[in-house]
């Protein structure tokens, strides 16, 4: 399904609102998911709608809940999703931030009873579009095995940084601490093909390649062993105990029970490189470092190198000229999503 970026936002705000979201927190929360899929990133993007309208629709999360802020001071800023939906708090926040970074060498924020709030690079890269150097990161439910276990002790816990590099546009890093995003899993089932060894366990912790376990309580690997499960505890420390949010399994994410909220956390830090020798200068390093990465001696069969994010802006490029392939399974959500909201 080709479909132009414009009409996918609009479509998806559309849907949003019938759910009864603001017609802002509506807007920002349709830019941030299909910037998802036009970056390639399908496992974050729209396929995720039906399962947000799923939780408002039962109860588990609040459509017109508006951000509220604990604390601020000039270069930090506490908040509360107020168990409403994670993108619209972290869109505003992350503006926010940005504002006070234009003055400050580092400014941070923490958002806490929030839930799913999408691609984590999406607010790194809204810092280095503001020519900072922008950090992202969120904890979510157990869903990865911590080493030596058989059972799900830590959340996937996203991570991402962005930072401006002149004629490169940017540097974009975003990954969960999971071997894949469980979108992935998802995408797979949906087109009936095995996944490798390795991606994760079944419920009772043994290997499988049936990415249907992903619905039958299925249990993430992390990426490279202890590394990942390190990294995972890093973002659990920022977003979770630091920012006041739920904690390991305290967290429930994508909630559909009515009285609570997911209590999902999310970690934003901005550098301000104007304090560090200057932005141009930082720009103009950034580049050099990039020259040096890409005229790497390839490897065979190799043809290019590729820094950090370039293929996402690849992807996005052609999107914004030719339109979106969206896979299937993101088609079939979305009209879900549509069938949910009429009652059928």
């Amino acid at each position: 399904m080709i479909i132009s970026v414009a009409d996918l936002t609009a479509k998806c705000k559309d849907l949003l609102m019938h759910a009864d979201v603001p017609e802002l927190a509506a807007a920002r929360t349709a830019e941030t998911l299909v910037s998802a899929d036009a970056r390639g990133i399908s496992s974050h993007g729209v396929i995720r709608l039906a399962r947000y309208i799923d939780c408002m629709k039962s109860g588990g999360i609040k459509p017109d809940a508006e951000i509220r802020i604990i604390d601020e001071g000039p270069a930090f800023i506490r908040a509360s999703a107020a168990g409403g939906l994670g993108i619209p708090a972290s869109y505003e926040v992350t503006e926010r931030l940005i504002a006070k970074a234009a003055s400050m060498p580092l400014a941070a924020a923490t958002v806490n009873h929030s839930d799913h709030y999408g691609a984590a690079g999406f607010y790194a890269m809204k810092c280095a579009e503001a020519g900072l150097i922008g950090f992202s990161m969120s904890n979510t439910c157990p869903l990865i095995a911590v080493s030596g276990a058989a059972s799900a002790g830590i959340g996937n816990n996203p991570f991402a940084y962005a930072a401006p590099a002149g004629k490169y546009r940017a540097v974009l890093f975003d990954i969960c601490m999971s071997v894949v995003a469980s979108g992935k899993l998802i995408i797979a089932a949906a087109d009936n093909k095995p996944i490798p060894e390795g991606w994760i366990l079944d419920k009772d912790g043994k290997p499988t390649t049936d990415p249907n376990e992903i619905y039958n309580g299925a249990i993430m690997l992390p990426f490279g062993g202890h590394k990942g499960y390190g990294l995972a505890m890093m973002v659990e420390m920022l977003s979770g105990v630091l920012a006041g949010a739920g904690m390991l399994s305290g967290v429930n994410s994508w909630n559909t029970v009515p009285g609570r909220d997911a209590d999902t956390g999310h970690f934003f830090l901005t550098i301000n490189p104007a304090f560090f020798g200057g932005l141009d200068n930082f720009v103009k390093r950034m580049e050099s470092v990039i020259d040096e990465l890409k005229s790497s001696t390839k490897a065979d069969g190799v043809d290019k190198i590729y820094y950090p994010g370039e293929l996402e802006f690849i992807s996005e490029a052609k999107a914004n000229d030719r339109g979106i392939d969206l896979p299937d399974a993101s088609a079939a959500e979305l009209e879900r999503a549509a069938n949910v909201l009429s009652g059928n």
